[in-house]
């Protein structure tokens, strides 16, 4: 039994417990997702100087627009994804669920879609579609809340939270019975360079740092809520076997204090998406209590404008009515 479970994210391990169905199903929407939003976008239309232009009515907006192949702002915003404009200021309040299925451009499709399925169909076969299904989605409304306080009127899209979300839960999972999980350098290190890759990603137009920092926090958490196990040695907690207290020894002691670790989960979740609903939902702006908190999301650059008046301007848009 032990031997299936100590293998999670690597090719080549034991063989898989369950099918996984779920996350195929997200990857190949997310895919086709994009497609539509390149032909929704039709940039040939638009007049401009379009990259691969031979691609007709899918090819994509100028690299001065999108530095990595892909569709321009008010697309991206008229598609579902995030601002807090639209979110806090027109309460357009489903966004934070819509963005998770689009992707800013080709290079963070690519990237997205590749590691959900490395990572999210051994996490699917280990646990089940539920609880990785509730992970992932839960996680990536989360981490799009998260970076509603950070944004601005900058756009914001990708499942790259939800994506870091499953990553948290692998953590969450794998720390506390670290005994119990063989190859754990293997798995550290490719959730290293996913998360490496993601944050350069990151630091260009549409795609959000901050998302994926809020989804890693929560997928941490509902990865404990999720896949609870006895979390820490109990052992000198064992009585004798003779002993006349042995009607309260380890397994009552274990159970009663999971359980009540668990409930504390459960409560700080709810606070975090109660708080982060409030706060996202009236607009509070982080950056005003965070001098360098734009750039970790977009890095200046002449292409670019994070938000000074200077450069181009596509990481602030005018945004077309839905």
């Amino acid at each position: 039994m032990l031997r299936k479970r100590q293998r999670i994210l690597y090719v080549g391990a034991d063989g898989p417990r369950g099918h996984s169905l779920l996350v195929p199903i997200v990857a190949i929407a997310s895919f086709l997702l994009f497609v539509i939003t390149m032909y929704v976008n039709n940039c040939p239309d638009q007049g401009h100087s379009c990259t691969l232009r031979g691609l007709g009515r899918l090819s994509f907006q100028p690299l001065s627009d999108n530095p990595l192949f892909g569709p321009s702002a008010s697309t991206l915003s008229r598609m579902g994804g995030i601002s807090s404009d639209t979110v806090a200021g027109q309460h357009q309040i489903w966004r934070p669920f819509t963005c998770i299925w689009l992707h800013a451009n080709v290079i963070h499709m690519l990237v997205d879609l590749i590691s959900l399925l490395f990572v999210g169909i051994r996490l699917e076969q280990e646990f089940g579609c539920r609880k990785v299904g509730s992970i992932y989605f839960l996680s990536g409304f989360g981490g799009s809340l998260f970076s509603l306080l950070f944004i601005e009127n900058r756009v914001s899209v990708g499942s790259s939270g939800a994506l870091f979300g499953l990553m948290g839960a692998v953590v969450a999972e794998v720390v506390p019975n670290w005994t119990k999980h063989e190859g754990k350098a293997p798995t550290f290190a490719t959730l290293g360079i996913i998360a490496l890759l993601l944050f350069i990603i990151g630091l260009f137009p549409h795609v959000d740092n901050f998302s994926h920092a809020g989804g890693f926090l929560f997928g941490m958490l509902l990865g404990h809520a999720f896949f609870a196990r006895a979390r820490m040695n109990w052992s000198k907690y064992q009585i004798a076997p003779h002993s006349r207290f042995t009607d309260f020894s380890g397994d009552s002691n274990i159970k009663m204090c999971k359980a009540f670790i668990w409930v504390v989960t459960v409560i700080l979740i709810f606070i975090l998406y109660l708080l982060l609903m409030i706060l996202a939902f009236k607009g509070v702006n982080g950056n005003d209590h965070c001098s360098w908190c734009r750039k970790f999301s977009c890095i200046p650059s002449s292409h670019w404008n994070c938000g000074g008046s200077s450069g181009h301007n596509i990481c602030k848009v005018s945004f077309l009515p839905l």
